[in-house]
């Protein structure tokens, strides 16, 4: 090796290596995210959720333990979208003890999105609403449709490219082709009734979890 090849190399070796553009997201307590960028995906109070820089939107909810009455409540689901880039943000809600607090907060949408200074970031949020009962919601249909209408919240989907017609099931769902359609159910409605569980019986369902797997 070269003199000049090996001064290159250690060059080469004290340069910092370049950092990835990303966008680190906290969910604070109580909050629940339910889809991130039109697809259905899944996370919970004090998760780390990694986002590429640019436009996020996510579907949200926050589930809280009424004190009085000691069950949970889950607020509407809310579209939040925000513009960030390479920072550590925090999406949070306020303190919620009574179902008038609840009530409140499904009207005035007052999350909070702030950076690792805690100075605020601007975003936008929208209630995405349900038509009729619905046990189990289709979040990534839903959100579909929302960005469709161009409301608050609303981006633009990108082009679609050529192929096959999307899959649907009897009541018109997108599925995925590689999904056995009853177990896309099940899996729904367990996660379902695990946010709707309280802490116990989440421990319980965690213990016969753990102990199937053996």
């Amino acid at each position: 090796m070269t003199r000049f090849t090996r001064i290159t190399s250690l060059m080469m070796a004290l340069m910092p290596l370049p950092v990835l553009a990303e966008v680190q997201l906290t969910l604070g307590p109580c909050v629940n995210v339910q889809a991130v960028q039109g697809s259905e995906q899944t996370a919970s109070a004090g998760q780390v959720m990694t986002l590429a820089d640019g436009t996020a939107q996510l579907v949200v909810e926050c589930t809280t333990e009424i004190s009085r009455e000691e069950v949970l409540e889950t607020s509407d689901a809310f579209v939040v979208r925000f513009d960030a880039a390479d920072s550590e943000l925090t999406l949070s809600a306020p303190d919620i003890d009574s179902r008038n607090e609840m009530d409140s907060f499904n009207q005035q949408g007052d999350w909070q999105l702030t950076d690792s200074q805690g100075e605020q970031v601007a975003f936008t949020a929208d209630v995405l609403k349900k038509e009729g009962f619905q046990l189990v919601r289709d979040y990534a249909r839903e959100l579909a449709a929302y960005n469709r209408s161009g409301a608050a919240a609303a981006v633009t989907a990108p082009a679609a490219t050529a192929g096959p017609a999307p899959l649907t099931n009897q009541e018109g769902l997108l599925l995925d082709s590689h999904v056995d359609p009853d177990q896309e159910m099940v899996s729904r409605m367990l996660r379902y009734w695990y946010l709707k569980a309280d802490e116990q019986t989440r421990k319980e369902w965690d213990s016969w979890v753990d102990s199937s797997n053996r």
